[in-house]
């Protein structure tokens, strides 16, 4: 008797202690505009670290997929100076591409699956970098 007493006291305990930790649930309960918004900034970010430095050596760029279409593959390609944070950079350019996966398959949003064809290369165009294909 005493065994079954102290595994339900166990698994009160263990309810109690997990009540109190929590898990980060905030995305699912966001609205598709918070949802937006939320990647709006994040997208904000990474354009201006993408593009705090002028394009005047393509030597110095390089290019990376960002976001993800509903359908798979990626949503599009940005350039970034290798002077910038590039763990940084990617870090958040890997988040964003993650959020965007998530949020295509919490709204169901629907792309055109189109193939964004994958740049060879990056020159500078009268201080900004241009993809060349």
């Amino acid at each position: 008797m005493k065994t079954y007493q102290y595994q339900i006291f166990l698994c009160l305990a263990t309810l109690l202690i997990f009540s109190f930790i929590g898990c980060e649930v905030k995305d699912f309960y966001n609205t598709r505009e918070e949802d937006q918004e939320e990647m709006s900034i994040l997208k904000k970010e990474i354009d201006k670290m993408a593009n705090q430095f002028s394009c005047d050596n393509a030597a110095e760029w390089k290019f990376v997929s960002i976001g993800t279409k509903s359908c798979g593959g990626a949503g599009a390609y940005i350039a970034y100076s290798t002077k910038i944070d590039e763990a940084t950079f990617l870090k958040k350019v890997a988040l964003y591409t993650q959020k965007q996966n998530a949020l295509n398959v919490k709204w169901g949003y629907i792309s055109d699956c189109a193939l964004v064809v994958v740049p060879k290369s990056v020159e500078c165009v009268n201080g900004k970098p241009q993809f060349v294909y």
